[in-house]
């Protein structure tokens, strides 16, 4: 091996991360008055019974300080299509614009927002958080489950989601 192999440059890191395939979902959630959503490709399920998924919020956004003290959050896992649903909500922040009065979307569990249009939805409680870094991990309950459009989702590509 290399010793470019063994111990990469930041670029070569992080173009090696970007290969991990990972699904594109919109993140809501509610505090008050104050929604939130992003978009996340740090989800993943963590366990079976009970039904735990984890989604990964970076400490520097708006859904983040919501997400905070939240009791539970909304996952909105995006179809094959929803390329501009995940831009919209990828490329914007909650702080200078209401992203969810530009999507059709339903409220789950306590007023909850998460998209009408998507392969599958969850309202999850949250059950645990941790710091990892630069970001916090939110362990969900999933407390409801909804195939909507089902798959397949959209995955990410890099640093976007178009194919």
């Amino acid at each position: 091996m290399s010793d470019n192999s063994a111990r990469p440059g930041q670029n070569t890191l992080d173009e090696a991360l970007q290969l991990l395939p990972a699904p594109v979902a919109i993140i809501g959630v509610a505090s008050g008055e104050a929604r939130g959503g992003l978009t996340a490709a740090w989800v993943t399920r963590v366990s079976i019974d009970p039904p735990l998924v984890l989604v990964s919020i970076g400490h520097q956004r708006h859904t983040w300080t919501l997400l905070r003290d939240a009791q539970q959050f909304t996952v909105s896992v995006l179809a094959e299509g929803q390329v501009a649903e995940g831009r919209l909500f990828g490329r914007n922040s909650q702080a200078d614009m209401d992203k969810w009065a530009e999507v059709d979307h339903v409220l789950l569990g306590e007023g909850i927002p998460a998209l009408t249009q998507c392969a599958t939805r969850w309202l999850c409680a949250i059950e645990n958080r941790f710091t990892t870094g630069d970001h916090d991990c939110f362990v969900g309950r999933v407390l409801e489950a909804e195939i909507v459009a089902g798959g397949p989702a959209l995955p990410m590509r890099g640093h976007d989601y178009a194919p």
